[in-house]
């Protein structure tokens, strides 16, 4: 059988799924650090003052406008302060401190493991569409994939949209948490994607996984034969095929235009994770307050684990070996999209897909370009990554601009793909960022 991958560039870089564990539970945090920005668009506003009494779930900070995302308690607690807290890029930004006793600790882990234990069991609601994308909104849902878009916006297109793209490609290296989510919950993930095609009155959803992903796969299309509407299609891996614009062409053959959204094309995509939580907080009244995380790289093979995690759990909790090299570098998420944490202190986040060491992780000698085209070719938005990079370090926004500097996705694959190992994307992350601020 042949399978579709997108039309436009793409790279195989090594896949490294050394992670293939179920899913483990990480303690819960002691001390939870709750960021109020772990979303796409406003900060969350904060409801609770330091000293109150909190419990797990509980809304301890909402969402002040329609692009934002509600912040629950990870932990039951005392809010300790509302500070500003050291993030992963080594910023200070506002978060809500919660600090739980040895009873309140005891009982929500309890409490944790009773809720996971029987959760195969549990029912799904026959609810109406008013009612899913309330309490998506409700539960602080964005899309988990990377990107943290609040999802009830997108359970509400302004577009005309007939179908619903469910991302399980899970295409960047080393992580697998979307891979063991889908073999641990298959069923639960069909009926949250359900959900979705109610809220947004669809009729046909496509869930794409790639082709290494065999039995996460199996297992789905096994459940999806008696869901009406949804498909499973398994996808030629490639990536950047998790890339909205990139599995919208696979899946379906449309473009999506410069400068437009999917739902331009009548598609909306999300994540399985995120299908995962729409069931979670439409069946069981679970707030977004933990996510399965992989962790994963240059570490001894017996720790490369998925684990479930609350957010808030601070980097430092988890458990790994940093081997003693000193250019290692941890990158959260993967090497590809991934950024370098500069602290351990940082949280668990909303859109924390995971954790990867990688050790000489030196820069190489950087070479001149040589004109070979490789990037071009590699480039999955058509671009001319060696053109962007040159108005990237002479600072030429403009010139940036007019060549559709913003249509770069930032997935890497022209920096791995160069053979004089020049920096590109960093150079056109740069006048990005630059013509963004403009």
């Amino acid at each position: 059988m042949i399978h579709s991958t997108f039309s436009k560039g793409g790279i195989h870089p090594a896949a490294c799924k050394t992670t293939l564990s179920g899913i483990e539970a990480l303690p819960l945090p002691r001390r939870a650090v709750v960021p109020l920005q772990q979303h796409i668009g406003a900060p969350a506003r904060p409801i609770v003052a330091k000293g109150d009494s909190v419990r797990r779930g509980q809304l301890i900070a909402e969402a002040p406008y329609a692009m934002s995302a509600a912040v629950h308690a990870p932990v039951s607690g005392t809010v300790a302060a509302l500070e500003d807290a050291l993030m992963p890029d080594g910023r200070r930004r506002p978060c809500i401190v919660i600090t739980a006793d040895e009873a309140t600790h005891d009982a929500d882990e309890t409490e944790r493991m009773r809720y996971w234990l029987a959760i195969d069991s549990m029912a799904t609601p026959d609810v109406d569409a008013d009612t899913i994308k309330r309490r998506v909104a409700r539960a602080g849902i964005v899309g988990m994939g990377g990107a943290t878009f609040p999802s009830a916006i997108k359970l509400a297109p302004r577009d005309k949209v007939d179908l619903l793209i469910i991302n399980g490609c899970e295409c960047e290296p080393f992580l697998t948490c979307d891979d063991a989510l889908m073999r641990a919950y298959p069923a639960k993930i069909i009926a949250g994607v359900q959900m979705m095609m109610k809220a947004t009155a669809i009729d046909r959803a496509v869930i794409a996984i790639e082709d290494n992903k065999p039995e996460a796969a199996a297992a789905l299309a096994a459940h999806a034969v008696s869901a009406a509407g949804v498909e499973v299609k398994i996808l030629r891996t490639k990536y950047p095929q998790g890339g909205e614009r990139q599995l919208i062409d696979a899946v379906s053959g449309r473009k999506v235009p410069s400068g437009a959204i999917p739902s331009a094309v009548g598609v909306i995509v999300h994540n399985v994770a995120t299908a995962f939580a729409v069931w979670q907080a439409v069946s069981t009244d679970m707030p977004l307050i933990e996510r399965v995380i992989s962790i994963s790289g240059d570490i001894p093979a017996d720790q490369r684990r998925n684990y479930r995690a609350a957010i808030g759990t601070p980097f430092a909790e988890i458990p790994f070996t940093l081997p003693p090299d000193a250019d290692t570098k941890i990158i959260l998420g993967g090497p590809m999209m991934g950024k370098c944490t500069v602290t351990l202190d940082a949280p668990v986040t909303k859109g924390t897909s995971g954790i990867t060491v990688l050790t000489d992780a030196r820069r190489q000698p950087l070479m001149p370009c040589i004109r070979c085209g490789a990037c071009v070719d590699a480039c999955p938005m058509g671009l001319e990554p060696y053109l962007l990079e040159t108005y990237g370090r002479l600072r030429r926004w403009d010139d940036a601009r007019a060549a559709d500097v913003a249509d770069c996705i930032e997935c890497g694959s022209c920096s791995w793909s160069c053979p004089s190992r020049r920096p590109l994307l960093d150079y056109i992350r740069r006048a990005k960022n630059r013509c963004r601020q403009r």
